[in-house]
């Protein structure tokens, strides 16, 4: 691994994880702001293609991506799952994913052999934006090549609908939610029988021309190509140059209902450290895995070996549909909760996600912290999950106890109760690894790679009936110190609390398919 120039991602990555004071300075209230945007974004004079609303209520393999399936794919994938009534109109829609705010940046686009579509949420409808097959185009773009995919999601961050309240930061965000919406369409077309590989590396030009995107307002963040076979995903050897892929293309301007700030206006470090990222040819895409934690990160402590627990994978449609973020004030309940069980789901979520971003077959390029509280079947105490062998490594100044979930409520934006709090899971990531391998491009795939396993972590917890709140107001000195990290390198990314909640304040009314046979 050689080191690359770099500079805004970098600062960026500083100000973003290192500095919270910093990266709040300019945070917007929420209520009565006149930037807020739409709630979902709204094309004008486009054809729209409504998709089925009867969907089954559990996933099963399929052997065709025909219309009943994308529709279950679709719904399942980043459909609405719960709307609220009593919010004062500021959070009322949730999806199957998390999102801060509920603000859901992250747009989601389809590319089928029949043309290229918006997928309207709130009305189950694809929303043609282009006719003709465009998706070896986008495969050439992402440098790869093999069999033509099934269809290719393009993932992309309308910053303006993150940006209203959190300006610069709002970047932060957008990354991770991509990594969020990413890590849940794999699991699904997985469980349907389909294969993604994620693309954080990819030529911008074509892929925002092609779905008319402005580069500085809604950048594609991942493209998701997928397949029935891992057979027919193949990294291309030839160089492809955005010129070249983007002179092949007629530049669409679809009609869209304005709303929001300008984002190149009102936030200039998003916009700077968004242009550095943005390439040019393939020719630079790199993959490589993060080195190993070093001894002195190690504990001394004896390693607690992964128990032969049989633990059946569940149906994930109705963990999807039960997953939630606990109330709006994170407020855990007693409860008994079984640790093996959680332990071993944990163990397996790192595993099984086909990415550029590391060698093929490798696991997730982040380090997994589990800080518990009130877990059966696992002392209290601080752990490192191995990455190969699932066992518990006790971590921290102390190795255990009590005191280590203390540590991390200290070291926590005062908001969330931890009385009760069944334990927090940490994902670190090696800071050095994404940016002397992608450049300025590193703060996206490592954001991005955070987002996706943050995912599987949270389905895990909902599938014991956790709540699992992902949360970003922490110092991360702090958390460092908490897990006995000695390298300024190693970052926490991600804090994720769990725990079974109590009721909150709101009226919120579950979204149900209309079931199927």
């Amino acid at each position: 691994m050689t080191a690359r120039e770099d500079g805004a991602g970098r600062e960026f990555w500083r100000v973003s994880l290192e500095d919270l004071a910093v990266a709040m300075e300019t945070r917007q209230s929420e209520y009565g702001n006149p930037d807020e945007p739409l709630k979902f974004k709204i094309y004008r004079g486009r054809p729209r293609r409504p998709l089925t609303t009867r969907v089954p209520r559990e996933l099963t393999r399929v052997t065709a991506l025909d219309e009943p399936a994308l529709s279950t794919l679709l719904r399942y994938g980043y459909g609405i799952s719960r709307q609220e009534f009593d919010t004062d109109g500021t959070w009322p829609y949730h999806r199957m994913v998390a999102s801060a705010r509920c603000l859901f940046g992250v747009q989601l686009y389809v590319c089928l052999a029949d043309g290229v579509h918006h997928y309207d949420a709130p009305h189950h409808a694809l929303v043609r934006l282009r006719e003709g097959d465009h998706r070896r185009l986008l495969a050439d773009a992402a440098g790869a090549a093999g069999d033509l995919p099934e269809a290719v999601f393009v993932l992309a961050g309308l910053f303006s609908k993150t940006a209203y309240i959190y300006r610069d930061y709002a970047y932060r965000l957008c990354t991770q939610e991509a990594g969020l919406l990413a890590g849940n369409i794999d699991l699904v077309a997985r469980a349907m029988g389909l294969r993604a590989h994620v693309h954080h590396q990819f030529v911008d030009e074509p892929v925002n021309r092609l779905l008319g995107l402005d580069q500085d307002e809604e950048p594609a963040l991942v493209v998701l190509p997928l397949h029935f076979s891992a057979a027919g995903i193949r990294r291309a050897t030839a160089v492809r140059t955005a010129e070249a892929l983007a002179a092949a293309l007629d530049p669409i301007e679809p009609a869209v209902v304005p709303g929001g700030l300008r984002v190149a206006q009102a936030c200039p470090t998003l916009t700077k450290v968004n242009r550095a990222s943005l390439r040019t040819d393939t020719a630079g895409f790199a993959t490589a895995g993060p080195d190993a934690l070093p001894e002195s990160d190690a504990s001394g402590g004896v390693p607690l070996p992964l128990p032969a627990a049989d633990v059946p994978e569940a149906g994930l449609a109705g963990v999807l549909r039960a997953r939630d973020s606990g109330p709006g004030v994170f407020r855990p309940v007693a409860s008994r909760v079984d640790g093996v069980e959680l332990w071993t789901r944990l163990a397996r979520a790192r595993t099984g996600v086909t990415s550029d971003a590391v060698p093929a077959g490798g696991p997730a390029p982040l380090e997994v912290y589990l800080t518990v509280g009130d877990l059966t079947g696992i002392p209290a105490g601080c752990y490192r999950l191995d990455r190969d062998t699932g066992a518990l490594h006790p971590a921290g100044p102390a190795g255990g106890g009590s005191d280590a979930l203390t540590a991390i409520e200290r070291v926590t934006i005062p908001g969330p109760v931890f009385r009760h709090m069944n334990a927090v899971v940490h994902l670190v990531g090696d800071r050095d690894w994404a940016f002397d391998t992608f450049g300025d491009r590193g703060y996206r795939v490592l954001s991005q790679e955070a987002g996706l396993l943050a995912h599987r972590v949270c389905v895990a917890a909902a599938a014991q009936g956790l709540s699992g709140r992902i949360v970003n107001a922490y110092h991360a000195e702090g958390v460092r110190a908490a897990l006995g990290l000695t390298q300024r390198r190693h970052t926490p990314v991600f804090q994720i609390l769990l725990a079974r909640t109590g009721p909150g304040g709101r009226v919120i009314v579950p979204v149900e398919p209309e079931a199927v046979e």
